[in-house]
């Protein structure tokens, strides 16, 4: 399997600037969606640097309507105490995310239930997932829910991104979902869910079995909260962890 790290995760948004340190991602007319409006550092910042970063961020994010602060660190690298005390004093909610691993062949012999069918969404069942969708969005606020629902219908109309969407059905009503992120060397699983009323039925493992089927000898990757309890879960499935990295979010800036 190739080395795959979080370099290779897909960033939807317009990347603003570049250099040896970081990446700068702005996208005014997504102001509410965080990771499209982040700095993803390349190397370790110092304090005084970051604090820097900051003063530039809430500029430019106050400039397009932006009412967050977002940074990602670098992959691998911990943050001690003192970062943290820092963070938790100025108000950011400090996140951990897990890379994972697996191959496609693995995926593709997982167990499917006949109950569940698998389409890819169109213009006929778009209602169907934009439903879903809106669900799993709402948790994150209405602004952005309302603004990720508005994109991804424009997107899916006008076919403009490399995503392919996936509808489970069971017993012919919408459960499920799970985006599919393409590319020549990997396929990446992105805005997975199952509704609470349909799980444990087999719904996810048939979305995944059908992502291994699709993706064939690529690797399949994706990003797992590292507080939650989906991580063990992937671990037990069989995919492999490769690294986590820090994000920090602060909301409702002035």
């Amino acid at each position: 399997m190739e080395e795959l790290s979080f370099e290779h995760i897909a960033i939807m948004g317009n990347l603003f600037y570049e250099d040896s340190n970081k990446k700068i991602y702005l996208t005014p007319e997504e102001p509410h969606t965080y990771h499209s409006n982040q700095w993803i550092y390349k190397q370790l910042p110092n304090i005084e640097e970051w604090r820097r970063d900051v003063q530039r961020q809430q500029q430019f994010h106050q400039a397009h309507q932006c009412t967050h602060l977002a940074f990602t660190f670098p992959a691998n690298h911990h943050l001690d105490n003192d970062w943290k005390q820092i963070l938790n004093k100025e108000g950011y909610q400090l996140g951990v995310l897990e890379l994972y691993v697996i191959e496609s062949a693995e995926l593709a012999r997982w167990q499917t239930k006949s109950d569940v069918q698998i389409q890819i969404v169109d213009k006929d069942n778009l209602e169907d997932y934009l439903t879903i969708y809106n669900h799993f969005a709402l948790p994150f606020g209405h602004r952005f829910a309302d603004e990720s629902v508005k994109r991804t219908r424009i997107h899916i109309q006008q076919q403009y991104d490399n995503v392919v969407r996936l509808l489970a059905y069971y017993q012919n009503q919408p459960a499920g979902i799970l985006d599919m992120i393409v590319s020549d060397e990997i396929v990446e699983i992105d805005g997975f869910g199952v509704l609470e009323n349909y799980q444990h039925q087999g719904i996810g493992s048939t979305l995944q079995a059908y992502v291994g089927q699709y993706a064939d000898t690529r690797p399949v990757i994706l990003v797992a909260d590292g507080e939650d309890t989906a991580r063990d879960m992937y671990l037990n499935q069989g995919y492999i962890y490769k690294g986590f990295c820090y994000q920090v979010v602060k909301e409702n800036i002035k």
